[in-house]
């Protein structure tokens, strides 16, 4: 019965790894700073995720979006906080766009994009990445800290794309992992 568990366990790992991809996603780190520096500072990092095959014209545009993740490092007017497109009720406004192909990304629609407006599930934290807008809510009151569209040193970085692994990839490398801690565990106790 082990070695029938075992067998069943190495089949689905290596049937996982190699099942067929249906499109390669890919990840990019996307960097918004100095452009709080008259206003205490802060900045704005994230990551966007889309299929390969959608980047084949340089933009992710907001439909071709899979996920994104948005962190503004805080500044004495609003405070730090994260949100993702994985929390409930998290919305992204007018169809953000962003050039992926070393084009370089302007806010205030200078590139031709909207990098868009990026709402928390929850309502109480807003970033308008084409306006450069930082803001939360707390208890009703709102914090808003804005960036300065004109300043020179203010730059929007976005890094090479990195293969996003697939869920099945994943799921197959776990399965394989925990069989081999199995078969670590086996062998050490029959030691």
């Amino acid at each position: 019965m082990k070695r029938f568990a075992l067998a069943v366990g190495l089949g689905l790992g290596l049937t996982a790894i190699a099942a067929p991809a249906h499109a390669a996603l890919f990840a990019w780190d996307v960097e918004y700073s100095g452009w709080w520096e008259e206003s205490s500072g802060g900045s704005i990092f994230g990551t966007i995720v889309a299929d390969d095959e959608d980047t084949q014209d340089g933009i992710i545009s907001g439909d071709e979006l899979k996920s994104w993740l948005w962190n503004w490092s805080g500044n004495d007017v609003v405070p730090a906080f994260s949100f993702s497109s994985k929390e409930s009720g998290t919305t992204a406004d007018f169809d953000a766009s962003f050039y992926v192909d070393g084009r370089l990304n302007q806010p205030e629609l200078l590139d031709g994009l909207d990098q868009g407006t990026f709402t928390s599930g929850s309502g109480d934290a807003v970033l308008d990445l084409e306006f450069l807008y930082a803001i939360s809510y707390t208890d009703g009151v709102e914090s808003l800290s804005p960036g300065n569209p004109e300043a020179v040193l203010g730059t929007v970085a976005v890094a090479d794309p990195v293969p996003v692994p697939e869920p099945a990839t994943v799921l197959g490398l776990a399965a394989l992992v925990g069989l081999a801690a199995t078969t670590v565990k086996r062998q050490k106790q029959a030691a």
